[in-house]
């Protein structure tokens, strides 16, 4: 995941940047990293697809030594936590291209992948719980992703969008995620991108917990 990140940020960026004249470098690390992000937190929602197909899963539900809801927070956690982690090596580049490496700054950058990754997690989850097949979780999945990363700013600000598309920019997850980050580097406040990233995020995460209780008949 961290190749597939370099290969975004020092290969497509930097040959953007010579092309259109500007720091392009700096724009589009942040959104290389959430991809980074997405990707890890959707693996969640396959590891759970793979699990209709384990014998006896419902006896192995059945002696859970936790209650059940806690069972489907901590398999939300875990999906947050492999995001955080598949992340670290990005997230540390950006904060040094950033000047905040040395910064407690530092700690809203992993604040901002572990709360975004936290809401893909959920949908990953959701969408696991209703997928017949591989085929049906892969072609979702892919769909989500494609709305996350190309309907964002993480290539254009949303000004550039065409005016009927700029309202589902604008509350895109990743939009909000990309401008706190983007604030970490000018220095500025990303308390107010984070506050609007809350929302969904929570949303999409009990919205996973809820179908992975009722998939599982927890």
């Amino acid at each position: 995941m961290f190749a597939n990140f370099a290969i975004d940020l020092f290969v497509t960026a930097a040959t953007f940047g010579n092309l259109i004249g500007y720091n392009y470098f700096l724009r589009i690390a942040p959104g290389s990293n959430l991809i980074t992000a997405m990707v890890a937190a959707f693996q969640s929602g396959r590891d759970i697809w793979r699990e209709k197909y384990i014998k006896d899963l419902a006896s192995y539900l059945l002696t859970l030594p936790v209650p059940r809801r806690v069972f489907a927070i901590s398999r939300i956690a875990g999906g947050v936590a492999r995001s955080v982690i598949a992340t670290i090596p990005g997230t540390l580049v950006i904060a040094y291209l950033y000047g905040i490496l040395l910064s407690p700054r530092l700690i809203e950058a992993f604040v901002i992948v572990g709360l975004f990754s936290l809401g893909i997690v959920g949908l990953s989850m959701a969408v696991s719980a209703f997928a017949s097949s591989i085929e049906v979780f892969a072609t979702v999945r892919s769909a989500i992703q494609l709305y996350l990363s190309f309907l964002s700013t993480i290539f254009y600000d949303v000004t550039l969008f065409p005016s009927i598309v700029q309202p589902i920019v604008q509350t895109n997850p990743m939009t909000w995620a990309i401008q706190a980050f983007r604030a970490l580097g000018a220095q500025g406040s990303a308390l107010y991108p984070i506050s609007i990233l809350v929302a969904p995020s929570l949303a999409f995460a009990l919205l996973g917990a809820v179908c992975y209780l009722w998939y599982a008949r927890l």
